[in-house]
């Protein structure tokens, strides 16, 4: 993300934020060539607000800027907006969930549906599986409703 676009960015973002009434500061880092954006609001009591349930905040948060970013350069900058450590957090949950399932589905043989999600979070355990032995992973089911199905390695798909 360029320094132009970062400056948009915190501007929208804060002028967003504000009017949701979080006064925040925002910090640009970069993760794994993606720009990680940490909003964090001056009050402490502020951070489950600005998460939401299950990171829906967050996450609409997230695809309002990047459209808003979107319009205004003409090109799209990867970034993750982050919060309190949640996205963090909910990434280690997720890859132990996913070690996890797969002990199950190599145990018993059947496979493991997790609950739907988004498309971030479903790619995140099937990066976490990709490399395990005995089990392969795909995603079922259309819009809000798909989700991602551990298998034991041999099973029809």
């Amino acid at each position: 993300m360029t320094k132009q676009q970062q400056e948009f960015f915190r501007k929208k973002s804060e002028e967003i934020l504000d009017l949701m009434g979080i006064k925040t500061t925002v910090e640009f880092t970069e993760e794994d060539g993606r720009a990680l954006v940490n909003l964090t609001p001056k009050d402490e009591a502020d951070s489950p607000l600005l998460i939401g349930f299950h990171g829906q905040t967050l996450n609409a948060l997230q695809t309002v800027l990047g459209v808003t970013l979107l319009r205004k350069f003409k090109e799209f900058s990867p970034f993750t907006l982050e919060a309190g450590g949640y996205r963090k957090e909910r990434e280690e949950e997720l890859r132990r969930r996913a070690l996890e399932a797969a002990d199950k589905t190599r145990f018993l043989l059947k496979e493991v549906a997790f609950p739907a999600m988004p498309a971030s979070e479903r790619r995140i355990i099937h990066i976490t599986l990709e490399e395990e032995k005995g089990v392969r992973t795909e995603s079922r089911g259309e819009g809000r409703e798909r989700h991602v199905v551990v298998l034991p390695e041999g099973a029809r798909a």
